[in-house]
């Protein structure tokens, strides 16, 4: 069993990708829905389904890439290659999101934007399946996994930070029109390409599993299904993702027509994600000793808190109140952004026990395609309730519209919160657990090297 500590250059770059990757994705959650509504003129039902559309592709790429990489026998790894191939479309992609073509049409303008969303999706699935199954393959070790995964979130943070004072803000500055968006876009398409060089240099794959995977289809994704473990860390994830994206979705709209003030956006979400970096070593500090689960359920405290509180502020209150409460909602909110990745890899053991084999790509897929729909069809319920009630963008809305934009923005994401924490009491893979299945694997491991190398004479 590994327990030697990563080092440290490591550690930084490897967290580059969930970097580039999350540049990609906040930029899709937080800034396409106020730019398809404003800049390019779409209904609030239409962009709401952009997304939607565009990541329902990834019910099948997401978990054939983990199943492709997991039956890779390169010589180069199994999932380093990947890197390389998927890197450039997924930033030539990303950057065709943000080109506004010259077409008349909202069927046809729906149609471009959703097709270049799904071809997004498919690009950014081969980098993202490959990198994050990687951290299994980095070490075996419970909180050094934890470790990683912190300075994944980390690093997926500071993205998140450059994403909202540069994209817009850069786009403003360039004019605020269509020409101005699609040059920042592209400058961003080049920001997201970079890492991932250095991260196939400096990574590695211990390469247990040399041959291909030996189940049958239905078999391998009949051994998924029945992990208990599994199945309630995906309905986690699941709830915990969709109290992320609705917010992120709808803040722009909230800070403009709710608050009334849409400059106090980048300050307010800069207090929130530098307090949510601030307090994730402090997470990790909690997490020695203890099992994930339960830091989870802590940091959903303040969570809740902090939403409650974005509930119910209103425009003439002290901004001292939203700063409290966004710091208290940031720092609730970093441990369970960082603790469900770590936990996968948790997962992807206890399996091994079941199936034999390595299919750390199975559960990534799975894994990623919840996080990817899950906010997607919220963030598509939520537009659409929008556009039912009659909210239209550039108009002053009725008191009555303005609640319903207060509630999908904070109240309905604290149910989420409160369902993902109930999960979580339940889960059943805790660090006693994990200690129980590294032993299992390596008594298995050891028997399997002594039939397979015979001792001379």
């Amino acid at each position: 069993m590994q327990t030697d500590r990563l080092p440290l250059h490591l550690k930084l770059i490897y967290g580059l990708g969930d970097h580039s990757i999350n540049v990609a994705l906040v930029a899709l959650t937080m800034i396409l829905p106020f730019y398809l509504t404003e800049v390019v003129g779409m209904r609030f039902a239409l962009a709401g389904l952009v997304p939607l559309v565009g990541r329902s592709v990834d019910a099948i790429t997401d978990v054939w890439m983990g199943r492709l990489s997991d039956r890779t026998t390169w010589k180069a790894g199994r999932r380093r290659p990947f890197l390389l191939i998927g890197a450039l479309p997924f930033a030539f992609s990303f950057w065709l999101i943000w080109v506004v073509p010259p077409i008349g049409s909202p069927g046809l303008q729906f149609a471009y934007y959703a097709t270049i969303y799904a071809l997004f999706s498919i690009s950014m699935t081969v980098v993202a399946i490959p990198y994050q199954a990687l951290l299994p393959e980095l070490t075996d070790d419970y909180h050094e996994r934890s470790t990683l995964a912190t300075f994944r979130s980390v690093s997926s943070i500071l993205g998140t930070l450059l994403t909202l004072l540069c994209f817009k803000p850069l786009a403003d500055a360039l004019g605020g029109d269509a020409p101005a968006w699609t040059t920042a876009g592209a400058l961003l398409a080049t920001w997201i390409l970079l890492p991932w060089l250095p991260i196939f240099w400096v990574t590695y794959e211990r390469n247990r599993q040399t041959a291909p995977p030996t189940l049958g289809a239905r078999d391998y994704f009949g051994l998924l299904v029945a992990n208990a473990s599994f199945r309630r860390l995906i309905g986690l994830f699941a709830f915990g993702r969709i109290a992320i994206d609705l917010p992120m979705a709808l803040f722009l709209h909230y800070f403009t027509y709710v608050i009334g003030r849409p400059g106090d956006f980048e300050i307010v979400m800069g207090i929130f994600l530098v307090s949510t970096v601030v307090a994730m070593p402090v997470w990790l500090r909690l997490a020695r000793g203890r099992d994930k689960s339960t830091i989870y359920i802590w940091s959903g405290c303040g969570w809740v808190f902090g939403l409650l509180c974005l509930f119910v502020n209103q425009p003439e209150w002290p901004f001292a109140v939203i700063v409290v409460s966004t710091i208290l909602a940031g720092v609730g909110y970093s441990a369970a952004d960082m603790l469900p990745w770590s936990m996968v890899a948790d997962v992807a053991d206890e399996d091994e026990i079941r199936s034999g084999e390595r299919r750390e790509g199975l559960y990534v897929g799975v894994f990623t395609f919840v996080r990817k729909l899950a906010g997607a069809l919220g963030v598509a319920l939520a537009f659409n309730v929008l556009d039912w009630v009659g909210f239209d963008a550039g108009e002053e809305p009725r008191e009555a519209v303005l609640w319903v934009l207060r509630s999908l923005t904070a109240l309905i994401p604290v149910l989420f919160v409160i369902l993902s924490m109930w999960i979580a009491a339940g889960y059943p893979l805790g660090r006693r657990r994990h200690e129980e299945i590294l032993e299992q694997l390596a008594r298995r491991r050891e028997s399997a090297n002594s039939i397979a190398v015979p001792s001379g004479d």
